[in-house]
């Protein structure tokens, strides 16, 4: 048991962890392609193995024994080497071989495995597309006929494993930029491992020709290969859209709950729609109102254009949808739509008011309201002379006329109107002017 320790003890001595190897030779410079850390093993690619030499260097002087294993390092076979002080080269370097210096199964000892790649160079044949799919408004699928061998290599327990392979599949769409409210290109280079033979990528959003290279190991050596698609052109779309409510409520207008859009009528709605253009072609605003009841639709504007500016002047609830297809009509965006919802006609009308009291407090008469189409209110003294009259429901009397304040007591008002049933109403009653008894 101390013999096995003191060899130990002597192999870390003479090696340690912090002897290195460094390969050279072949065309161009030699490629780490793999640092396998737990097996204490690295893979190099050459291409080539024309001039190409093994170098170790330890820290501390002792004969260099190297071995050359082709899958089992404890099977490994010793070979000769030129050493130099704490140096030591081999020259007759194989492909498809590890190499080592030191015990096999020692903890200090690294390894080293060779691969010429020039035999491994992957063969492009074609790259195309299939844009005949059902799908081909999300995904399209690119074709590719590659063949590539594997490159195994061994770790030095006799595993076998593969390098991976790494391709470029590169071509152009767009994407939609929020600050800017526009779509912008967009350079894709979506990254490929493994054996090639169909990738689907999202259809494009404008056309656009693909391009295969690699691989990654070639390119290193400036052997990458490439292959490029005709141009493709480009049928799936994408719409954004955006909307804009032109409103100015009155301090006493009702208000209407639980809504983002719509309210109390008149009101104005912008919808501005974006896309992909010129892929998409066509824009198609739709607006349906909701059945209360029943909850079917029923179509009452459709408009082709990218922007829809509509006066709703109808209470109840309406779906607004936005579609957008490219210039062959194959492809279409329906996935954008807003909720609407309109109150229905409220009017409601106070029977008192303090004008001249305490100002900002019950000081006018107004009405308070909900989705008027057209107002007037007129107030009459008791012989049925008219004293003031208004349009807006927004606004209201403040109790004077010529200026002066009228006496209290009891006015009549007449109010026509008109909701969104677009029916033309009368309402009539009266309201109390009250002051204090020294006002």
């Amino acid at each position: 048991m101390k013999q096995a320790i003191l060899q130990i003890f002597l192999i870390l001595s003479v090696f340690p962890a912090t002897a290195q190897y460094t390969v050279k030779g072949g065309n161009g410079v030699p490629l780490l392609a793999e640092n396998d850390t737990r097996n204490k093993l690295e893979v190099y690619l050459l291409n080539g193995l024309s001039g190409a030499e093994i170098t170790f260097t330890s820290e501390t002087e002792g004969a260099h024994q190297w071995y050359q294993y082709t899958d089992k390092a404890i099977d490994a076979q010793a070979i000769p080497c030129n050493q130099t002080g704490k140096t030591s080269v081999i020259t007759a370097i194989a492909g498809a071989q590890g190499y080592f210096v030191g015990e096999p199964t020692a903890s200090a000892t690294r390894f080293v495995w060779i691969i010429d790649y020039s035999n491994y160079l992957p063969l492009f044949y074609n790259l195309s597309f299939d844009d005949e799919s059902e799908d081909r408004c999300k995904f399209l699928k690119i074709i590719m006929d590659v063949e590539a061998k594997p490159l195994p290599y061994y770790t030095p327990l006799g595993v076998q494993m593969n390098l991976k392979r790494t391709y470029h599949l590169q071509y152009t769409t767009r994407k939609w930029d929020e600050e800017s409210k526009t779509f912008v290109p967009e350079a894709i280079d979506k990254v490929l491992t493994g054996v090639l033979a169909e990738e689907p990528v999202e259809s494009p959003l404008q056309d656009t020709d693909f391009t295969l290279t690699g691989d990654d190991f070639a390119a290193h050596f400036g052997l990458a290969k490439k292959l490029t698609t005709p141009v493709y052109k480009a049928i799936a779309v994408e719409a954004h859209a955006s909307t804009e409510q032109h409103k100015e409520a009155g301090e006493n207008e009702l208000i209407v709950s639980n809504t983002d859009l719509g309210g109390s009528v008149p009101v104005n709605i912008v919808f501005s729609a974006e896309a992909n253009e010129p892929v998409a072609a066509f824009y198609i605003w739709k607006i349906d109102k909701i059945d209360s009841a029943t909850g079917n639709r029923n179509t009452i504007v459709r408009y082709t254009d990218k922007t829809l500016s509509y006066n709703f002047e109808d209470s109840g609830d309406f779906e607004v949808q936005l579609e957008v297809m490219d210039s062959r009509s194959v492809c279409v965006d329906t996935t954008l739509f807003y909720t609407v919802n309109i109150g229905e006609t409220e009017l409601e009308v106070p029977n008192f008011f303090s004008p001249g009291t305490s100002i900002g407090s019950n000081d006018e008469f107004r009405v308070s309201y909900k989705s008027i189409l057209s107002f007037q209110c007129s107030i009459f003294n008791r012989w049925g002379n008219l004293l003031y009259q208004w349009n807006d429901p927004a606004k209201g009397w403040d109790g004077r006329v010529g200026g002066r304040f009228v006496p209290t007591g009891a006015y009549i008002y007449v109010i026509e109107y008109k909701g969104t049933d677009g029916v033309m109403k009368t309402k009539k009653g009266t309201v109390n002017i009250l002051r204090s008894k020294n006002q």
